[in-house]
């Protein structure tokens, strides 16, 4: 027993000694105070006792092992004492939790008229739908900072106002999102709570902001609806449902302001048509996400800034790419090398600058189109790789050089446009004997030499001849002759002589005839009356005598006609007047001098 009060008093003084070293547990215990003084007494009689050797030994036996049993309930007791810690910081955080978020969403909903703030993850529509828009990287959380943006405007529809009410965990709602921010950003309205296309100055917004699904609104076209249904009964109820989008075309439609950001929330979208509106802004980076577009134009707008390298690295399914028509500024993206699905491509009408880049492994690409640009060097010879090409538009560039006859291996070229460039030397006449599908041949305003090639003959579809405002030569080839759907002709502005070739006559289709400023010669054939469907007749500066046939009155549609600065004589024919006279012929010019007189014309030239 004695031995045994020994060792719980040894316990008791290890339990004391780890309570001192515990924060937390400092006080002792009344029963530990009682076991000291039970400890004191012990010792005393303890030293009386020490002659006992043998019964020391027994003792001292007996108290290592209860030393032993005392260490293990020490353990199990500091055990215990450690889980009850834990247990009360556990209780203290959630508790700290629970008011932070009371506190949060106290403030939050006493403000959310003002200012949305940065959305966090919380209990209320909006806070959710918030979240979810910022962890998937649709909208900056910043962006929900001022209650009046896009983004913001767009949040408090989705989640308080649309009468779908879809779920903060439904992926369809995140499409919705994207186009509700399309629509507040370039549908000039904020109202939410009212109906918005009140103010908005979209030109068709059909179901926009509705509660309908986005299959029905304006422009949309969603998986497995047919696009041919949808224009023809666009206001039915059989797509009123929610889906994927797959087609979004708002051309010439009135949007106004810029592309937002969020459009890559339509990642199965194939076809996005904004054309023809007044957007601005640059180019959204982010459109990089919707890998499957196919289809991409943006033309006739007010874009700038410069072609995103990405769109290039990332969009390779990209068949067509048009980007026409609005102020876009640097240099075509080399990268552009990776779109090798592409069969269009149309930069045409910016401010582009540099020189063209290796598109020869664009070998699917029918439609090259940079006209317009600010576009420099040398003719690029490297084109006449791309062998798919049809429409090949250079035109109003820096681009010098000869006219290469390589071109001769574009055989599917249905209109080569290289009007206003630096083009020197002559026309090669190999490249009519291959290219003949030709329907339009543009190569005026250059410094093109040498004489028409006769193998022009073989353009039998060629519909406008524009070799004007270059040092041309020669006479003009009989073989215009037989270019039987030729409606434009224009050889203005060159060094030709000779006369009008009477096949002329055989074009019926000639509707602008321009041969000014050259040195032509003989008298105007009397055939050019059979020409029922000119508009246009331009003969001024030339060389030509004799009198003004009278078969010109039998040309009904004749609305302009200068005939000035020649050597005609006699007067105009009655037959023309009359043309004037009826108000049909709106201009007529011609020499009035002592070899001829006009009394009808428009315009006299002394």
């Amino acid at each position: 027993m004695k031995s045994l009060r020994v060792s719980q008093v040894a316990r008791a003084e290890n339990f004391l000694h780890d309570d001192d070293d515990e924060e937390g547990f400092r006080d002792e215990p009344s029963i530990l105070k009682q076991a000291k003084i039970t400890s004191s007494k012990h010792n005393s009689k303890k030293k009386a006792r020490n002659s006992s050797s043998s019964k020391r030994g027994t003792n001292l036996s007996q108290n290592n092992n209860n030393s032993h049993m005392g260490q293990a309930h020490h353990r199990r007791s500091r055990t215990m004492r450690q889980r009850i810690a834990l247990a009360i910081v556990i209780v203290i955080t959630v508790i700290a939790i629970i008011l932070a978020s009371k506190h949060y969403r106290k403030h939050h909903n006493s403000g959310s008229k003002e200012s949305t703030g940065i959305p966090v993850q919380g209990s209320n529509r909006r806070e959710q739908f918030g979240y979810e828009i910022v962890q998937m990287g649709l909208s900056s959380g910043e962006s929900f900072e001022d209650p009046s943006t896009p983004q913001s405007l767009a949040l408090e529809w989705i989640a308080d106002h649309d009468g779908a009410k879809l779920k903060p965990d439904d992926p369809w709602a995140y499409e919705r999102y994207a186009l509700v921010v399309l629509y507040y950003t370039t549908a000039g309205t904020d109202q939410v709570e009212n109906d918005p296309n009140e103010t908005g100055h979209w030109i068709e917004s059909l179901n926009w902001m509705s509660e309908s699904g986005i299959c029905s609104w304006h422009g949309i076209v969603c998986e497995g609806d047919d696009p041919n249904e949808k224009v023809v009964s666009e206001d039915s109820n059989e797509f009123e449902h929610h889906g994927t989008v797959q087609s979004l075309e708002l051309s010439m439609n009135g949007l106004m302001g810029s592309i937002p950001s969020e459009l890559s929330a339509l990642t199965s979208m194939f076809k996005l048509d904004l054309s023809k509106n007044h957007l601005g802004g640059t180019l959204p980076p982010s459109l990089e996400k919707a890998t499957k577009l196919r289809d991409i134009s943006v033309r006739d707008n007010q874009l700038t800034g410069r072609i995103p390298k990405n769109y290039c690295l990332e969009l390779s399914n990209v068949r067509m790419l048009d980007f026409g028509e609005n102020q876009l500024e640097g240099k075509i993206p080399y990268q552009i090398e990776h779109m090798t699905e592409l069969h269009s491509l149309a930069l045409d009408h910016n401010e582009l600058t540099g020189t063209i880049p290796d598109l020869e492994e664009l070998l699917k690409l029918n439609l090259l189109d940079l006209e317009d640009n600010e576009i420099e060097g040398r003719f690029p010879l490297k084109i006449v790789k791309m062998t798919n090409l049809v429409v090949l538009s250079l035109g109003s560039n820096h681009i010098t050089g000869i006219l290469p006859e390589q071109l001769e291996k574009l055989t599917r070229l249905e209109k080569l446009l290289l009007r206003n460039m630096n083009l020197r030397g002559t026309i090669p006449p190999e490249i009519f004997n291959k290219v003949t599908r030709l329907t339009e041949l543009g190569l005026s305003d250059n410094k093109l030499s040498g004489e028409i090639p006769t193998t022009i003959g073989h353009l039998r579809d060629l519909h406008g001849f524009y070799l004007g405002e270059n040092n041309l030569m020669g006479s003009i080839p009989r073989q215009i002759g037989l270019m039987a759907d030729l409606t434009n002709l224009e050889l203005q502005g060159n060094e030709l002589k000779g006369t009008i070739p009477d096949l002329i006559s055989t074009l019926n289709g000639l509707e602008h005839f321009d041969v000014a400023r050259n040195h032509i010669s003989g008298t105007i054939p009397s055939t050019i009356g059979h020409l029922h469907r000119l508009k246009t007749l331009f003969l001024q500066t030339n060389e030509l005598e004799g009198g003004i046939p009278t078969e010109i009155g039998k040309l009904e549609l004749l609305a302009e006609a200068r005939l000035y600065e020649n050597h005609l004589e006699g007067s105009m024919p009655r037959a023309v007047c009359e043309l004037v006279r009826d108000e049909d012929l709106t201009y007529l010019g011609s020499d009035c001098n002592d070899q001829f007189t006009c009394d009808c014309c428009t315009k006299c030239f002394l």
